[in-house]
């Protein structure tokens, strides 16, 4: 009896329960049993779910793969395979998932992106797709990897990570005078995977009354960091990423002007900046002088918002005047992603009037601080 086996490990763990609890507190930042930050996810109001150490909600994003219970066929050297993938949304809340690519790859060949005839699974919903395998030209151990990228969104903001999972299989000799291998999904073997059966064997046993499988196999998956960073998944399309945790330092603004430097704690994961002070519930007040001038009142009270997304740095335009960031000018609703070196101007009639510049600090491809430096004419 020959195994056809998958390895995978287990996805991130959920954060702490004690954190779950404080995160209850809209207004709370930091866990008070642990004292840890709290990140809670961008639909934290629909899901209630904290983000773990890979930046993912587990409750949005809960991916179940499998292959259908009773798939069967013939797989010999010349032949190829087809693998009946299911792929299920297990959120046990209203929250759908969006599959963004699936590839396939081969022995260590080039990765093969495959067409879906779906793109959105709601909850508790599954949707099947078959994974075809090209011409298996050698017999022995066959492997097929798998990449899976799914997003989560929430109102104008998407969130994407990439899974692999991967399925090892025998390629029989060439023999037209033997019978064909057939390959038939067993979910109770030990170890888990497809059982390699004659299909004399099968006969035999439906002859006899042994019942067929009616379990799917379940795929262990693990979240490909690497993946995500090669297929622009997550991070700067330079293979840098903006971790959630990333401290941000604001220079050049008075107290009163700008939040302590740190990481972004706030339940909705992001910061506003515009003409409004603090106490009107802006986090960064942006005025060119101390008082109300003509420049200061062409800033909207709300002109931007600042947050991470995907292991970016973005830039979301709020405000009715607009405002630029280096020569492009970004209308209400517009948004970016800030790269190290970019220069927010919130004064479009007079760019150079008040200035914010951005300066990443890097450690092994990941940003740890984003400097902020405020600047305004003399």
């Amino acid at each position: 009896m020959n195994m056809l086996r998958t390895d995978a490990s287990s996805a991130n763990p959920a954060r702490q329960s004690c954190c779950a609890r404080s995160a209850l507190d809209l207004d709370a930042s930091f866990c008070e049993e642990c004292g840890k930050p709290l990140y809670r996810c961008m639909a934290h109001a629909e899901c209630g779910g904290l983000l773990d150490e890979g930046d993912m909600c587990p409750v949005c994003v809960n991916l179940e793969l499998s292959l259908n219970a009773g798939a069967a066929s013939s797989v010999r050297e010349g032949g190829k395979l087809a693998l009946p993938l299911t792929i299920r949304n297990a959120s046990n809340v209203g929250r759908p998932l969006f599959i963004t690519g699936l590839w396939i790859t081969e022995n260590d060949g080039p990765p093969r992106e495959l067409k879906l005839p779906f793109a959105r699974i709601e909850p508790q919903q599954t949707a099947n797709v078959a994974v075809r395998t090209e011409i298996l030209k050698y017999a022995g151990v066959h492997q097929v990897d798998l990449l899976i990228a799914v997003s989560t969104r929430y109102q104008w903001r998407q969130e994407e990570y990439v899974f692999s999972s991967n399925i090892i299989f025998p390629v029989e000799p060439k023999d037209p005078g033997g019978p064909a291998t057939t390959i038939n999904v067993n979910a109770q073997e030990v170890g888990a995977g497809f059982t390699v059966y004659n299909p004399t064997r099968i006969e035999a046993d439906r002859s006899a009354g042994a019942p067929p499988q009616i379990e799917p196999l379940r795929l262990s998956h693990k979240r490909a960091d690497a993946a995500e960073r090669d297929y622009h998944k997550r991070g700067l399309d330079n293979g840098i990423r903006v971790p959630r945790d990333v401290e941000l330092v604001w220079r050049g603004f008075s107290p009163d002007e700008a939040p302590f430097d740190g990481p972004i704690v706030k339940a909705s994961g992001m910061l506003i900046a515009g003409r409004n002070s603090r106490r009107a519930g802006n986090d960064i007040c942006l005025r060119v002088g101390e008082g109300l001038d003509e420049l200061s009142l062409s800033i909207s009270r709300l002109l931007f918002s600042l947050y991470i997304e995907s292991g970016a740095f973005k830039l979301r335009a709020e405000g009715q005047y607009g405002l630029k960031v280096n020569d492009r000018q970004l209308k209400r609703t517009e948004t970016m992603t800030l790269k190290s070196g970019d220069v927010i101007r919130p004064v479009v009639k007079a760019p150079s009037a008040l200035s914010i510049s951005v300066a990443f600090e890097i450690e092994h491809d990941d940003v740890r601080r984003i400097i902020l430096t405020r600047e305004s004419a003399k």
